[in-house]
């Protein structure tokens, strides 16, 4: 087993001098290789820390602060639970009480029916067995416990930007300290440098030595930058993904968007067009903060920002806002603005707050999805009409209130009828053309325009749900109430095309986007839509 960077590093600490704020400025911006591409070590302490615990920061530790402590104290963190466990059922396999929400690294190592029980779980999924719920778990916690103890030993501290003639993989600490054991006398003295360096900066750490801690750090800094290059390092950009995550432009646009609907929704109680203009400021605020953070993740990531669950909410989101602004501009409703703030404080916080379920960091792409024409054009499209459909789902409960309050305005009742209507119709039109841009794209990838493979499947059913809907309402079929119930069931299939592929079934050529988690919440979501629509649907219609 190897030993502990800690160890190699043969730090002297000393005495720890009184508390002073440290400053990490130039460590974050140190770039790292890790997970296919070249980042600031500030994004790998933030999706360490996220990834190990479940947040960006721990008992009131940032995720610079968190990295460094497991750096310099191994030995405290390794009897200290901050490994997250979630799954009850494998919460009582390793007799863990109920209200834990975390254990130790000793604790899961030292439980060699864990690391068996995971190994074989490991070998499972290599077969392509399906497996359920707290097999999945017992491999996320040995995944979370492997990642601290690679940061212990610095196999995952990427950060000598010197890559492997084969691999084109950065060198490591850990690659140094076997350079050494093997061959110290060989070691070119500037490597020998950067070690004993970043020894200081971990001693400084120790002692809370803040002047010491920033010149070490600076020294650092300017040691590896003096071994990478303009191919292999873009200074700008690793600022840019700092300056991203500090940020965090999605938290600030549900704040706006929160704003925006507290005023909005007072305008429209008492009437009032002194609220409903700062309301509406806001509403284009959140849009405006929202796009920028889109950007800056496009430029970051050097492609669009639909890869995964995460960034698809996102994106849905977002073009909801905006369908919510052209519509809420060519109608002058104020219905737009107020379910297309509360809608994306909804997403944007769903995105915002579950880290374990919505991974929100940035991978490669998978090989299918490198071509960024047809992921822009397919992907972008049939994500687009999501986000119509979503806005569809507020203005259909809009409806729903309007049926169960104001049931005898039926003037009231068909003027936002028909707001639906031109909401669903530009939904569909996007689905279809999204869904025939996927068998463009499934031909130029795979060979085959149709394979009825379950995305695909699914993506028509919900549009085929979506035009039935249409066509029963023009041919008369459906009156009001039966189409705004239908316009809010039939996202239920969006729902299942956008969650339930990736989430629930897991199959299919599709697989770069099979996650894991949120079932319970979505359950939830789907059985509160049946009982509302159930409460309103059975009600009695009043005649007017």
């Amino acid at each position: 087993m190897k030993s502990k960077l800690w160890l190699f590093l043969v730090l002297l600490l000393a005495a720890p001098l009184s508390a002073q704020t440290l400053d990490f400025k130039a460590l974050s911006l140190l770039p790292l290789q890790e997970g296919g591409r070249v980042k600031p070590l500030d994004t790998f302490a933030r999706e360490s820390a996220r990834m190990i615990t479940g947040h960006e920061k721990f008992q009131g530790q940032g995720s610079m602060d968190l990295l460094f402590d497991w750096l310099t104290h191994p030995a405290e963190w390794n009897n200290k639970n901050f490994i997250l466990i979630e799954n009850l059922e494998l919460k009582n396999l390793l007799s863990v009480p109920v209200d834990q929400k975390f254990v130790s690294p000793k604790f899961l190592i030292a439980n060699d029916g864990f690391i068996a029980y995971a190994k074989m779980n490991y070998a499972k999924q290599e077969k392509k067995i399906s497996l359920n719920a707290m097999e999945k778990e017992s491999l996320t916690v040995f995944t979370r416990l492997q990642r601290f103890e690679d940061i212990e030993t610095g196999k995952l501290l990427a950060l000598l930007p010197i890559p492997n003639e084969k691999t084109q993989k950065w060198v490591t600490l850990e690659d140094l300290q076997d350079a050494y054991r093997k061959n110290p006398k060989g070691m070119p003295d500037a490597i020998k440098t950067i070690l004993a360096t970043f020894a200081q900066v971990l001693k400084s750490y120790d002692a809370h030595d803040a002047a010491g801690f920033a010149s070490n750090s600076q020294d650092l800094s300017m040691l590896l930058a003096q071994l990478g290059t303009k191919e292999s390092v873009d200074p700008g950009k690793i600022a840019l993904e700092v300056q991203f995550n500090s940020l965090k432009p999605f938290q600030w646009a549900w704040i706006l968007h929160l704003s925006a609907f507290v005023l909005v929704g007072l305008s429209i109680l008492f009437a009032s067009r002194a609220l409903y203009v700062p309301g509406f400021i806001a509403f284009l605020a959140g849009i405006g903060i929202s796009a920028y953070g889109f950007i800056l993740r496009c430029i970051i990531a050097g492609r669009p920002p639909v890869s995964n669950m995460y960034e698809s909410l996102l994106w849905v989101t977002f073009g909801m806002t905006v369908f919510a602004l052209i519509f809420e501009l060519i109608y002058k409703n104020r219905q737009f603005v107020a379910a297309g703030s509360v809608l994306a404080v909804l997403g944007f916080v769903l995105a915002d707050n579950a880290p374990t379920i919505l991974d929100p960091s940035i991978q490669p792409l998978e090989p299918v999805l490198r071509s960024n024409f047809w992921l822009t054009i397919h992907v972008l499209t049939i994500t687009l009409s999501y986000a119509a459909f979503l806005l569809s789902l507020g203005i259909g409960h809009v409806c729903l209130w309007t049926l169960w309050k104001y049931a005898g305005d039926k003037e009231r009742l068909k003027k936002q009828i028909q707001l639906l209507y031109r909401v669903v119709q530009v939904g569909i039109v996007m689905l279809a053309a999204g869904t025939i841009l996927g068998g463009v794209w499934a031909s130029y990838s795979w060979g085959r325009f149709w394979g009825w493979d379950p995305k695909e499947t699914w993506a028509l059913i919900a549009l085929l749900g979506y035009v039935a809907i249409l066509h029963g309402r023009l041919s008369g079929w459906l009156k009001e109430k039966g189409f705004i119930i239908g316009v809010v069931l039939a996202f239920l299939g969006v729902l299942m095309a956008w969650y339930g592929v990736n989430f629930i079934l897991g199959a299919g050529l599709h697989s770069y986007g099979f996650s894991k988690g949120g079932l319970p919440y979505v359950i939830g979501f789907v059985t509160i839509e049946v009982i509302l629509i159930l409460i309103v649907g059975l009600k009695p219609t009043k005649k007017a």
